[in-house]
């Protein structure tokens, strides 16, 4: 989830000058049900960050732009990392094109885990508001994960928490294409709202701006940049095209290392919608063989809107109200019935900021007794199952709610939070074997299109590197070492709300 933070905001709503304004709105929209035990949660969200060493052979670049143009009517989080609803589940099994609801509940909950884990190394660090995207990370690692042995697949394997792999990329990849839908008419037959949607007692209904309909708009992109001459394993071409949708492009890092990071940073911006320019800022070493890119965008529409005019500078204590430092903070007032849970074994409350559409949902978790303190204490205790829960558990509520406006743009390496996080391998020369994704075969001439076979075609390479996996580890003796490892993992993201 993305509800982790390092600065925490309280502000009592519940002035006369405001309830005069939440009063005066309402009036001006009949349809809204009166106010019922008017609550208050107002949080500041966030996620983490980290720093790091620079190159070597493999960049494995993610770059995620969550971002919507917001204050009263949009705004982002990350895929499943801000909603339930994606990770809940969807269709058939394996082969049918349709989300598994078992696999996808268990690589959600792993995506999930995996978050929460980074998010405490990285708090281990830095003391400050920081985002990042599990599910934009997720997709480079499973990227990996498609060519690794050894070591490195043992290490990365053990993030996603599956062991039939054919299932695991076939569902991830089919996730990924649904998470993607603009609407609930174009998503995955089968797939599951959050529990509030059913078990709300009452709902906001609103006058919506002319352009209230416009759909959600999520794209998520994975790129493969190949110094030229090198050759891919045609399976691992096949399954990254097929079950990955990966773009594929042939540049040479030896000879025109500015024309090859100007085209990468291109394509970021151009899959981020320009909300990520730059994600390589440093030369590309000569020894480069192949960067892994992974781009995702994020825009939508409020369900419930901010109040227009209500929009004011309120004072941030991000030590607990009444503490010192005083902090002056720009806040949002909202309305309405929104899902609302309050959790008593952890002493916390979380509040679902649903979208348009009510595909997506960004859920804001908090103490009880904000504070900086109390947030560190909190997130220690959070993981997937009590998240789950506490979702499970939501009810539509009458809240008014203060949200700060916020702006946050993140950029850190992975190389040395994944290690912590006993992902060493893929970093290591000696511990490396990332052989499944190259070929000692000669290069074809230019990269297969997306489209040049069927999804069977990618499903039947995930089985032929299956196979090449097991042959490898059948073999006595000590195995040739790895032409590739990872230099770091790259990740820059953009939010706003």
């Amino acid at each position: 989830s993305m509800g982790n933070s390092d600065l925490e905001l309280l502000r009592d709503v519940r002035k006369p000058e405001d309830l005069a304004l939440v009063q005066k709105y309402y009036d001006a929209h009949s349809t809204l049900p009166p106010l019922l035990s008017p609550g208050l949660v107002a949080a500041l969200p966030a996620a983490l960050p980290a720093a790091l060493p620079a190159a070597r052979p493999v960049a494995s670049l993610s770059a995620p732009a969550e971002y919507a143009r917001p204050c009263y009517s949009y705004s982002a989080g990350s895929g499943f990392g801000s909603s339930s609803s994606s990770s809940s589940s969807f269709g058939s099994g394996s082969g049918s094109g349709y989300v598994d609801v078992a696999a996808s509940d268990d690589i959600a909950r792993h995506i999930l885990t995996f978050a929460q884990n980074l998010s405490n190394q990285i708090n281990s660090n830095y003391r400050k508001t920081t985002v990042f995207s599990p599910l934009s990370i997720m997709s480079a690692l499973a990227l990996l994960l498609l060519g690794a042995k050894g070591r490195s697949y043992t290490e990365l394997v053990a993030v996603f928490g599956q062991s039939n792999m054919v299932k695991l990329h076939e569902q991830f990849g089919l996730m990924l294409q649904d998470v993607q839908q603009p609407t609930r008419q174009t998503t995955s037959p089968h797939r599951q709202l959050d529990a509030w949607h059913s078990n709300s007692i009452r709902r906001s209904l609103r006058t919506y701006p002319r352009n209230r309909n416009a759909p959600q708009e999520v794209h998520v992109a994975n790129g493969l940049f190949l110094q030229y001459g090198y050759s891919l394993n045609p399976d691992y071409r096949q399954a990254i095209i097929q079950i990955y949708k990966s773009d594929l492009q042939t540049l040479d890092f030896q000879r025109s290392p500015a024309v090859a990071k100007y085209n990468i940073n291109s394509w970021v911006e151009q899959h981020t919608k320009g909300k990520i320019e730059n994600i390589l800022t440093d030369d590309l070493p000569q020894d480069t063989r192949i960067i892994m890119a992974n781009a995702l965008y994020f825009k939508a529409m409020w369900e419930i809107d901010f109040i227009g005019g209500a929009t004011k500078v309120e004072d941030f204590y991000p030590n607990g109200e009444g503490t010192q430092p005083v902090l002056p903070v720009e806040m949002m007032v909202g309305a309405g019935a929104f899902p609302y849970y309050e959790e008593p074994q952890l002493n916390c409350r979380i509040i679902g900021l649903p979208y348009h559409g009510n595909l997506t949902t960004m859920y804001v978790i908090q103490p009880m007794r904000s504070s900086v303190t109390e947030l560190a204490q909190l997130q220690q205790r959070l993981n997937a199952d009590a998240i789950e829960h506490m979702i499970s558990q939501m009810g539509r509520r009458s809240i008014i709610i203060a949200f700060p406006k916020l702006h946050i743009t993140e950029s850190f390496k992975l190389h040395s939070l994944l290690e912590r996080m006993g992902i060493g391998g893929i970093f290591n020369p000696v511990q490396s074997d990332l052989s499944l994704i190259g070929t000692n075969q000669p290069a074809a001439a230019a990269p297969a299109a997306a489209t040049d076979r069927s999804q069977a075609d990618g499903l039947a390479s995930l089985r032929n590197l299956v196979a090449q996996r097991q042959a490898a580890m059948s073999i006595q003796g000590p195995t040739p070492p790895s032409d590739l490892i990872v230099s770091d993992i790259l990740h820059k993201v953009d939010f706003v709300v």
